[in-house]
């Protein structure tokens, strides 16, 4: 019978001190908060809530329109984050909301990260079929190529 060999490896994750939480109104954002919190739990981590909406209205919409639209997302938009808050606040974690962006959403992700030097960034996505990642292009693709932190990808 061979000889077992037991050896011990020992490595340590890096200390996650601030993470930047991105959440969509297209996507599952919940399990991107439990997520948060799963990770932020014990380690005095603070985490800064970003609402990104990739959206962009063609210029022929009427601006009564183009201002209803806008002012569903941002009520839409406020629920989500003050959910987050209140659910990151009651876990005992340190939140702050950093606003709240409709256009395109890479670039302003990829600004927040460079303004926060996060240590993580976690991104809600919806998981697009190849089609529409080909017409459309991917927020999360993008970001996890473009960033400099470490990017979970929930869905």
């Amino acid at each position: 019978m061979p000889e077992v060999c037991e050896r011990e490896v020992m490595f340590s994750l890096p200390e996650i001190s601030k993470i930047l939480l991105v959440l969509r109104n297209d996507a599952d954002y919940r399990k991107a908060i439990e997520n948060a919190i799963s990770i932020a739990s014990g380690k005095n981590a603070k985490i800064y809530v970003l609402y990104a909406v990739d959206m962009e209205l063609p210029p022929i919409v009427p601006e009564k329109v183009e201002k209803e639209i806008y002012e569903k997302l941002r009520e839409e938009g406020k629920k989500i984050v003050d959910e987050a808050i209140e659910k990151l606040k009651a876990a005992g974690i340190e939140a702050e909301p950093i606003g709240m962006h409709f256009g395109f959403a890479v670039e302003r992700i990829l600004k927040a990260e460079k303004e926060l030097n996060p240590d993580l960034i976690i991104l809600s996505t919806r998981g697009l079929s190849t089609l529409k990642k080909i017409l459309m292009g991917s927020i999360s693709e993008e970001v996890t190529k473009e960033a400099k932190a470490p990017v979970l990808l929930v869905k």
